[in-house]
């Protein structure tokens, strides 16, 4: 479930700076375990953990990049943040290294650029690896409608592609632009300025979201509303939280209550303990401590049966009971049993799941394509693979035939 950190307005800089810290942390403290396949398809590659080090499966089972990483991310716009070591690279889907291993910390690409950190320093690279912004601020974040925010001598502003200040930094705290807009905050006051830096909403209110479908949730006097991009108020003031709007409806809180609320501020539902935002028109929502869903109406569509559940993924959502998972799909049909040790969203048409030692991967009539598991009777222990129940195990980075059942 999606967990949402308040922090003060003015601390949200330093909470930003301490968050990459604390993910840079948390990475480099892992310890491998030494077989894990539990990922989900990108891309047409999903990750694999053998011996302690990452490499990617394609969707036949082959081992298309060999395990030599000490930790690696998902695929996406053909490329993977990979770390040797301490420090962080890209390769492509080829396995060709595109960034080297010199950076501290690497974040998706976003708009055909990455930011990266270097002797604390930020800067961006671009998808031929190349650095085309020096890491020189001592803060930045990803690229969005063609323009990053910047940290120069203590204050936010934004730059362009080229590298070049485009917008001053003279902002206390600033986010990405969405649809046009962007949420800029001085002396603990938000408001919204366009891309050409002027000043299109006042600095006025307590907290500023990002503007989805036109419409942003802005706090005054402790409260939440909603206003249109012309600083109308559309929703009154009057919750605790409003997230951001999604195919016309948004999540409500208000008095540890939550509800769902459309663009006019009318109230679909309310008074549940708790609601997930939209994933492909469905809302997850929790009453009496189980979990089950809603439609874009506020109708039950699963009524409250799970202990927990994910945003549905191609159709399919992971379902939870006694601690074992399965999948249902949007019409609250069980797809796949509750049978389950763990289980992946679906990706790319599969979805992986655990049953004691084997992983397994499942199409969505839960048929089983492709599993594997560690044969720890051999010496050396191997990975055994099976695709339609033919055994193979990996040898330098191949499957080799082992035996039929």
């Amino acid at each position: 479930m999606k967990i949402n950190i308040n922090t003060s307005n003015t601390a949200k800089y330093i909470f930003t700076i301490l968050l990459f810290g604390f993910i840079s942390i948390l990475v480099n403290a892992q310890t491998p375990t030494k077989f894990n396949a539990g990922f989900k398809y990108t891309d047409g590659l999903s990750k694999v953990l053998i011996n302690g080090k990452f490499g990617y499966l394609n969707l036949e089972g082959n081992l298309s990049i060999p395990c030599v990483y000490d930790y690696a991310n998902d695929f996406s716009e053909g490329q993977a943040i990979v770390r040797s070591g301490n420090k962080y690279g890209v390769i492509n889907n080829s396995g060709l290294l595109i960034a080297d291993f010199k950076y501290d910390y690497i974040e998706s690409f976003n708009e055909g650029m990455a930011l990266v950190k270097l002797d604390n320093k930020f800067g961006f690279i671009n998808t031929k690896g190349q650095e085309v912004i020096a890491p020189k601020f001592s803060f930045a974040m990803s690229f969005s409608e063609g323009l990053a925010a910047v940290n120069e001598n203590g204050k936010m502003g934004f730059i362009s592609k080229s590298g070049n200040l485009t917008i001053n930094a003279s902002y206390d705290y600033v986010q990405p632009f969405v649809s046009g807009y962007a949420s800029v905050m001085i002396d603990n006051k938000y408001g919204y300025i366009n891309k050409s830096g002027k000043v299109i909403i006042d600095l006025q209110y307590e907290s500023a979201s990002a503007f989805n479908e036109n419409l942003a949730s802005v706090k005054l006097n402790g409260k939440v509303g909603v206003i249109n991009n012309l600083g109308k108020l559309i929703v009154p003031f009057k919750y605790d939280n409003i997230t951001g709007f999604t195919n016309g409806l948004a999540v409500i809180n208000s008095n540890k209550t939550f509800g769902i609320i459309n663009t006019k501020g009318i109230e679909l539902v309310s008074g549940l303990q708790y609601v997930e935002e939209a994933s492909e028109g469905m809302f997850a929502f929790k009453k009496f401590n189980l979990w089950g869903f809603l439609n874009s109406k506020g109708e039950v569509v699963v009524d409250p049966f799970f202990e927990k559940v994910r945003a549905f993924s191609e159709g399919m959502a992971v379902v939870s009971v006694d601690k074992k998972f399965g999948f249902i799909d949007n019409k609250g049909k069980m797809v796949v049993p509750i049978i389950y040790d763990k289980a992946s969203d679906y990706s790319n048409g599969l979805a992986s799941v655990k049953y004691g030692d084997h992983f397994i991967f499942l199409d969505k009539t839960s048929k089983e394509k492709l599993a594997l598991s560690l044969d720890i009777n051999s010496k050396p222990e191997k990975v055994i693979v099976s695709i339609n129940k033919v055994h193979h195990f990996f040898e330098n980075g191949s499957l080799v035939l082992a035996s039929a059942d």
